[in-house]
């Protein structure tokens, strides 16, 4: 239950304290006084859009602050406490609170401490409804008909609904790919021919990983054998002369070692630190004598070798022609989550060469790369196809690609066609699964609109009662539930809420069969029933006696001082007639002081209430005769709920004497 609220800096109101009671409240006051702000500002406390724009002028934020009386160990409680919030007083008081700057900043609090806007929005499900003029004009349109039907037959609906919607869902998803597959039949046939050419073309090859940078390797060696042999000679000579040359011009490396070692020593005895500098060259000599002997083979192994260098080139041709074609190609992996479909990771499949070239990454007649969504590649060295000069890299191949990327190529190929060759399979389990679950659908559809037909029945008898009350005794509405031409997301019915005025009248759509003050009446009856099912602790009406006047104006404060038995009512009203059956009457009230504008709640006592209905009624305050139509109104709704104490006090008696039904269920009943 809302105890109080606290609105500050929010429209034209400055500061104002609503003390709400259990029961029948009302909130009244003169045209722009502020009525609007109070449930504007109920709106924001649970959740409800911060719009900047409603910040009181001159102010730097407006904060609307509730304290509300809560269930210790209910559901609203247990979030609270989860979200590090507490109970204030003797653990039932819970403090809300939410605030907007002038510059749109929001912040919410429950219980004491900081949370989520979302927070409020979830425990405003369990704490109050609120019924507006802009929920009556909602529910005028056919579309929310059905989901205010959905509302008041409750878990019926619900326990289905559900299980539908999942079951919906997935026959959608089901039909998408199967009519996709179908439909792709004859692009998915020419997407796997190429991809088995290509995969022909590197089966005939059968590249080697890390076979192009070895075959680099060796075409360089080969080239330049004559070279390389020269190079080996000339430094071994240099480093240890061959003595059947005869050639004693120049000392090698060896002998001026040993030449230099051998001075060394013969002066050791005389400095100990010479042996250490002789010892080091004789390292040194054995050193020079290991890479001599290296450098000796190497130059025996190196020798020119046209043959092999032919067959060497003739591979790597092979191998490059081979990367520029599939080296940049997207490797074709499947859509994950795409019903069926697969795509490639740089573009989207298509026609490939005549030749079984890739679907993408095609070289061209200019060099370049072919292109597909993913954008350009960029340029191929050599792109006339032919072998890139011997020192341009280990496969003069397209850009950074290697024959790595050809095999990666080559093993997403494979995996594709063998999924592309099992979609007629799939074809054949889609169907099927398609059949099921359009089966499932139809089951649960028929028993949706079996729960919604029971449910109508309900809601037309208990709201076509509350008009009984409200003063349209021959009124009937209808709830008309009608099949679709097929099922959709929620369910295969439609529902169209009709009101037959008067007897004889046809059954109308709402917008059409009821005349304003109808129209209220009607609105309030549907929301009494909704109340009826939506079992919260506070309901919030907004001027839903809109265009009503006299006696029907009396049924309608009759009514809801009804509701109140059941729950807290507050009610933002314009009639006398209502407002004289609160048992709290707020009033609004606005003061000028030059261009400022503010309003204030006052809580009014007897006296006061008698002023404030002859404002209402007569528009003056002090007159004598609309102060006596007030005292006469209000000495009548007191009657009318002394009388209603009785008649309940003794029916409490007879059902616990006798079991009759519950006290709720009585305060329930159209015109209780």
């Amino acid at each position: 239950m809302l105890e109080e609220v606290r609105i500050s800096g929010l429209g034209v109101i400055d500061e104002a304290v609503l003390e709400f009671s259990p029961g029948f409240n009302v909130v009244t006051g003169e045209t722009g006084a502020g009525k609007t702000m109070v449930v504007s500002g109920l709106g924001l406390l649970f959740g409800g859009r911060a719009d900047p724009a409603r910040v009181r002028p001159g102010a730097e934020r407006a904060s609307v602050e509730g304290r509300l009386r809560v269930d210790p160990g209910g559901e609203v409680a247990r979030q609270v406490s989860e979200a590090g919030g507490d109970l204030d007083d003797d653990g039932s008081a819970l403090l809300l609170l939410r605030s907007v700057s002038a510059e749109g900043r929001s912040r919410a609090f429950a219980g004491g401490r900081s949370v989520p806007v979302s927070l409020l929005t979830y425990l405003s499900d369990d704490l109050i409804a609120v019924h507006g003029q802009a929920d009556q004009r909602q529910l005028l349109k056919p579309g929310r008909q059905l989901a205010a039907l959905d509302r008041f037959a409750g878990q019926a609906v619900q326990s289905v609904l559900g299980p539908y919607q999942r079951a919906y869902s997935r026959h959608i998803a089901v039909r998408q790919e199967y009519d996709e597959l179908t439909a792709r039949a004859r692009e998915r046939t020419r997407e796997a021919d190429n991809l088995r050419a290509g995969l022909a073309e590197v089966e005939r090859i059968g590249p080697a990983d890390g076979e192009d940078v070895d075959l680099h390797a060796e075409a360089e060696r080969l080239s330049n054998a004559d070279a390389l042999h020269g190079a080996a000679t000339a430094a071994h000579e240099a480093l240890m002369s061959d003595p059947s040359s005869g050639s004693y011009e120049t000392a090698d490396a060896l002998t001026l070692l040993a030449t230099a070692r051998q001075a060394l020593e013969s002066a050791a005895p005389h400095d100990p630190a010479l042996a250490g500098f002789a010892a080091r060259l004789s390292e040194a000599a054995y050193l020079v004598a290991d890479v001599a002997a290296e450098l000796a083979s190497y130059a025996e192994s190196v020798e020119a070798d046209p043959a092999r260098l032919a067959v060497v080139q003739d591979r790597r041709a092979e191998l490059i022609r081979l990367i520029r074609a599939y080296g940049s190609a997207p490797v074709p992996q499947p859509a994950a989550g795409r019903n069926g479909s697969f795509q490639e990771v740089n573009g989207p499949s298509g026609a490939g060469a005549g030749n079984g070239g890739p679907v993408r990454g095609e070289p061209t007649r200019t060099g370049q790369v072919a292109v597909g969504q993913a954008g350009a590649v960029g340029p191929v060295p050599g792109g006339d196809g032919a072998a890139a000069p011997a020192g341009s890299g280990g496969s003069g191949g397209s850009g950074g690609a290697d024959l790595a990327a050809v095999l990666a190529w080559a093993k997403g190929a494979a995996a594709r066609v063998a999924e592309l060759e099992g979609d007629d399979d799939r074809i054949a389990g889609l169907q099927q699964q398609e059949a099921d679950l359009a089966a499932t659908v139809s089951e649960l559809g028929g028993q949706l609109t079996a729960a919604r037909r029971e449910a109508a029945g309900r809601f037309e008898t208990e709201v076509t009662g509350e008009l009984t009350a409200l003063a349209m005794p021959h009124a009937r509405l209808t709830a008309v539930v009608t099949p679709l031409r097929e099922h959709g997301p929620h369910g295969g019915d439609d529902v169209e809420i009709r009101l037959a005025a008067h007897p004889g009248a046809p059954s109308l759509p709402l917008h059409k069969g009821a005349s304003g003050g109808e129209l209220s009446r009607v609105m309030l009856a549907i929301e009494a029933v909704f109340a009826g099912a939506d079992p919260v602790p506070t309901f919030v009406f907004d001027e839903v006696d809109a265009g009503v006047g006299g006696k029907a104006a009396v049924e309608i404060g009759r009514r809801l001082a009804r509701l109140a038995r059941m729950a807290q009512v507050i009610v933002v009203t314009h009639l006398p007639q209502v407002a004289a059956f609160a048992d709290t009457h707020l009033v609004v009230e606005k003061a000028g002081d030059g261009s400022v504008i503010s309003s204030g709640v006052s809580l009014l006592d007897e006296p006061g209430r008698v002023r404030e209905l002859s404002r209402m009624l007569a528009g003056l305050e002090d007159s004598e005769f609309g102060r006596a139509h007030a005292g006469e109104l209000l000495a009548a709704a007191a009657a009318e709920r002394a009388d209603r104490a009785v008649a309940g006090s003794r029916g409490r008696q007879a059902r616990a004497g006798g079991g009759g039904t519950g006290a709720a269920g009585s305060a329930r009943a159209p015109g209780g």
